[in-house]
């Protein structure tokens, strides 16, 4: 008799969380993301209190990913609450993203850049984002629609980190082995000696990301979005400060989501 209350329960359980996993419009939702990212012609400018210059600086794309969790205000599913009905057009997310920043050598500032150097740099933000979106195509599976473009508005504190090796800033009047800095570095040149510098900032951000999304299964959606963000960090360390003014980003995302 025990056995078969034990048998049962566990029949009840997985019935309930199944029944929970399945619901078609549901308050918590968690995912995973990747896509492109892109710099809209970077202005940055170097100075390191005895020369300075600036220039429209090309870096590289890259690859961007991370992990995201999200809100819809409903009163079903995980977390639920008897919202008002028009809250249902409302959602919050946080993400977490890493992308690498990486200049193209020879290109606008980083003509100061030594020789075979790289000029290194990573990327990493804490996105918060107030979504307003509406359902198209709804069904029995599906009430709130199985297409639902949204428009998502927010902060992100992002965290950033450049690597690279700069000549030394030592006059030398003879030019031997003298690197060119270009705008505005005096003509004696400077010595070709270089030093490994790394410096780190953190800044607040302006994220704004349209999208659709598009409801697959019960509990199963994927996001196809485009995201602007907007910061002008500044690295200073050492005898160099370093600035962007501002840094343009464009992402191209693709994300997978579980509804629980």
């Amino acid at each position: 008799m025990k056995k078969k209350m034990y048998v049962l329960g566990v029949a009840a359980l997985v019935a309930a969380l199944l029944a929970m996993s399945g619901v078609a419009q549901s308050a918590m939702w968690v995912g995973a993301e990747i896509g492109g990212n892109y710099n809209l012609g970077v202005n940055m400018s170097l100075n390191t209190g005895v020369f300075g210059t600036s220039g429209n600086t090309s870096i590289q794309p890259s690859v961007i990913g991370g992990v995201t969790i999200g809100y819809d205000f409903v009163n079903a599913g995980f977390g639920a609450y008897a919202w008002p009905d028009w809250m249902k057009y409302f959602s919050f997310a946080m993400d977490l993203t890493y992308n690498r920043l990486t200049a193209h050598q020879g290109s606008g500032i980083f003509r100061a850049v030594a020789d075979r150097s790289k000029v290194n740099g990573w990327e990493f933000a804490w996105t918060f984002l107030f979504m307003a979106h509406y359902g198209f195509m709804p069904d029995s599976e599906v009430p709130g629609g199985r297409i639902n473009p949204y428009i998502g508005v927010g902060p992100a504190i992002v965290w950033t980190g450049i690597d690279y090796k700069l000549a030394a800033a030592t006059p030398n009047t003879n030019n031997a082995g003298a690197v060119p800095f270009g705008i505005g570095f005096p003509a004696v040149g400077l010595d070709a000696r270089v030093g490994n510098v790394g410096h780190s900032a953190m800044n607040v951000a302006l994220v704004v990301e349209p999208g659709i999304r598009w409801v697959c299964f019960k509990n199963v959606s994927v996001d196809t979005a485009m995201r602007w963000r907007y910061s002008a960090p500044s690295w200073s360390g050492d005898f160099v400060t370093i600035k962007a003014n501002p840094l343009n980003q464009i992402a191209f995302l693709l994300r997978a989501n579980y509804h629980f």
